[in-house]
């Protein structure tokens, strides 16, 4: 039997020596584990059997929140289907969850570690405790940003975020690392010294420490179950 085919996607905190690995593999099981950059430590987390789109993820600043969006395809009902999300690395299992019904949209972006723009309906958990999101609307000379909070007010950012929206973002991902066939390279200079092999990693369940539990409503899948 041919071994699955496995790649990692990688996703950096602006501000925290963190990083979210997704190792896909077979193609719609996906593994999320939080690397700890400064020191090469892995925290190994939670699969999900659905598919994942590693394009429309994004990593708080300080590392301590992931968004992403997930095709789930189970359930036919209204906004149901796929879903953006919010969790805490390593887990998939959602705080917030926020319903699609379909893949042409989906996904979203931190702006800072507390406010977060997210695609989708509202949001059916309501466990993103201390996060706020935000709306995007037409900038205004009132409001250059075009940031507003879910009852329409100029959303409330810090003075440099502002600033870095208003005037453009400068930041790059690290350059120095590299992901191959499964396995984490980092380049010192002379050539790719390998960090860490994920090829060898098979499916199972688990369950994030912070889970509430079974839950009535759709998306078992961002609640971290196969």
């Amino acid at each position: 039997m041919t071994a699955p085919r496995v790649r990692l996607h990688l996703a950096f905190a602006r501000l925290a020596p963190r990083a979210v690995i997704l190792r896909q593999g077979p193609s719609r099981q996906f593994r999320m584990i939080l690397w700890h950059t400064d020191t090469d430590a892995f925290e190994d987390g939670q699969w999900v059997k659905r598919k994942v789109y590693p394009e429309r993820c994004a990593l708080a600043p300080d590392g301590r929140h992931f968004l992403y969006f997930l095709l789930d395809g189970k359930w036919q009902g209204p906004g149901e289907g796929a879903y953006t999300a919010i969790s805490r690395p390593p887990w998939f299992t959602a705080l917030a969850l926020f319903p699609e019904g379909n893949t042409w949209g989906g996904g979203g972006e931190f702006l800072d570690s507390r406010h977060y723009i997210a695609s989708g309906g509202p949001d059916i958990l309501g466990r993103d405790t201390g996060l706020t999101r935000l709306y995007r609307q037409t900038p205004t000379r009132e409001n250059r940003t075009g940031l507003v909070t879910r009852d329409g007010r100029r959303a409330c950012l810090p003075r440099d975020v502002r600033r870095r929206l208003i005037e453009g973002d400068d930041w790059r991902k690290p350059d120095r690392y590299r992901a191959e066939g499964g396995r984490l390279y980092r380049s010192d200079g002379a050539g790719l010294v390998l960090i860490r092999d994920f090829t060898d990693m098979e499916f199972a369940e688990i369950v994030a420490p912070y889970d509430p539990g079974p839950a009535p409503g759709p998306a078992p899948a961002a609640r971290g179950r196969a």
